[in-house]
């Protein structure tokens, strides 16, 4: 299949890092659920590791759903795949029962902030007890005064790879650079939301301003 990660010389990493989790925590023929799928590339990563899952993904996009039914066929059942916008979590009605591992890749700055925090309180609700809930994503940058720390990572990821991710002149110009379509959530954000879940919440891996969290629903939630 097609690799949608080679302009992002550091994403391999921390999706191997994500869908390793899955794959060690994951119950023998457990579900899981990817919220964003794309064209299948995490599922297909996680196939190589764990074909016993039963894998569901979610997109937008119905030709992307077409693609991802090829790519996926690594898992030992059919894969279920269902078109809804996430940003409207009642879309997710006919994704029922609990999962094992639910994540999203790579999706969450397309979403404005409140429904990224709606989008996480229905993965805490369809999380198995002692399933994991992970986002992959993008965090924004907030303060003026350490943004030349973020473009020293983005020039050392550009000089250690011979590719790179994104920059910025100033930080005024990556403001500037933020639209409708990428409106990435400051790490506090996540905490909270997850928090508000009824979920805790653990930093796995943070490279320049790409995160991986994993959470879990509160022993002590109601």
């Amino acid at each position: 299949m097609q690799d949608p990660i080679a302009r992002h010389p550091t994403r391999a990493e921390q999706l191997d890092i994500l869908v390793s989790a899955i794959a060690d925590t994951s119950p023998a023929t457990g579900r899981v659920l990817d919220l964003g799928c794309g064209t299948g590339y995490a599922g297909h990563l996680l196939a190589e590791k764990r074909p016993d899952l039963r894998f569901t993904g979610v997109d937008l996009s119905a030709d992307s759903l077409a693609e991802a039914r090829a790519n996926l066929i690594g898992f030992s059942s059919p894969p279920e795949l269902v078109a809804a916008d996430l940003s409207d979590p009642e879309q997710l009605a006919s994704v029922d029962g609990r999962f094992d591992a639910i994540w999203s890749a790579l999706t969450f700055h397309d979403l404005e902030h409140p429904a990224k925090q709606a989008l996480i309180g229905w993965m805490a609700q369809q999380v198995s007890d002692d399933g994991f809930v992970y986002v992959y994503d993008r965090v924004r940058v907030t303060q003026a005064e350490t943004f030349p720390l973020q473009q020293a990572i983005w020039k050392r990821i550009e000089t250690v790879h011979g590719a790179g991710m994104r920059t910025a002149d100033s930080y005024a110009a990556y403001v500037e650079d933020l639209d409708r379509t990428n409106r990435p959530a400051p790490l506090a954000n996540y905490f909270e939301w997850f928090a508000d879940a009824g979920m805790t919440a653990q930093l796995l891996h943070l490279h320049g301003n790409i995160m991986l969290i994993g959470g879990a629903r509160r022993t002590d939630a109601a």
